[in-house]
C-alpha cells in the first residue's frame, strides 16, 4: 500500500514538473491596434502587450501594407512585457498585416501575425466647402476708368472764372489791369497840365 502510494506521489510530481515550462512560456495578450477591426483613423504605432517581460534584444514587429510595403519606422522599444514600434505618416486605406517576433525573458522564442484595415473616409468641413463655393463664384472685378475732368477754359467776359483760370493768366490781367489804370492817371495829368496853361 506503501509503495502504491509512493508511486502516485512520483507520477504527480513528474506532471506537474512537465507542466510547469510549457505554462511559464510567454505569450501575446493584448495588441493596439486590434486584431481584424477596421479603423477610421491612420494610426501612429503598433503596441503589443505579453505576459512576461521581453529581451530587449530580441524584439521586431513589421507593419505591412498595400503593395508589401514596409510602414514601420525606426527598431521597436520594450518596456516588460510591453513592446511597441511607430508607423509612418500618412498611412492609405487598405488591409495591414503586423508581424512579430519577440523572446521571452526564458528565452523562448514568440512568433505571429495578425490584420487590421484602415478606411479613413475624406471629409470636407462645411468651413472648406463654403470657402470652395466662394472661391469658384466670385469673378474678378475690373477696376472702372475715371476720365480726367478738364479744367474749364478761361473767359475773359466771365470775372468768375479768374478763380480757375491758371497762374500766368491771371498775372498778364493784372498787369493789363495796372497799364489801363497808369495810361489813364497819364490823360488826366496832361489835362489838368494844358487846362492850367489855357487859364495863364
Amino acid at each position: 500500500m506503501k509503495r502504491l502510494m509512493l508511486i502516485i506521489v512520483m507520477i504527480c510530481g513528474t506532471a506537474l514538473f512537465a507542466a510547469a515550462p510549457a505554462s511559464a512560456h510567454s505569450e501575446l495578450v493584448s495588441s493596439d491596434p486590434p486584431a481584424d477591426v477596421t479603423l477610421e483613423f491612420a494610426p501612429i504605432g503598433v503596441g503589443l502587450v505579453f505576459n512576461q517581460d521581453i529581451n530587449e534584444s530580441f524584439a521586431t514587429i513589421s507593419l505591412i501594407g498595400p503593395g508589401d510595403e514596409q510602414w514601420t519606422q525606426g527598431t521597436a522599444t520594450v518596456e516588460g512585457p510591453d513592446v511597441s514600434v511607430l508607423v509612418k505618416d500618412g498611412l492609405p486605406n487598405g488591409q495591414y498585416t503586423v508581424g512579430y517576433r519577440v523572446t521571452s525573458a526564458d528565452g523562448h522564442p514568440i512568433t505571429g501575425t495578425y490584420g487590421f484595415s484602415v478606411d479613413v473616409a475624406s471629409t470636407i468641413t462645411p468651413q472648406d466647402a463654403a470657402a470652395q463655393q466662394s472661391q469658384g463664384s466670385a469673378a474678378p472685378i475690373s477696376p472702372t476708368p475715371t476720365s480726367a475732368t478738364p479744367a474749364p477754359a478761361y473767359d475773359p467776359n466771365n470775372p468768375s472764372a479768374s478763380e480757375d483760370r491758371p497762374p500766368k493768366q491771371n498775372t498778364m490781367m493784372l498787369l493789363s489791369i495796372v497799364g489801363l489804370a497808369v495810361l489813364g492817371l497819364g490823360a488826366i495829368a496832361l489835362t489838368l497840365v494844358i487846362r492850367g496853361k489855357n487859364r495863364q
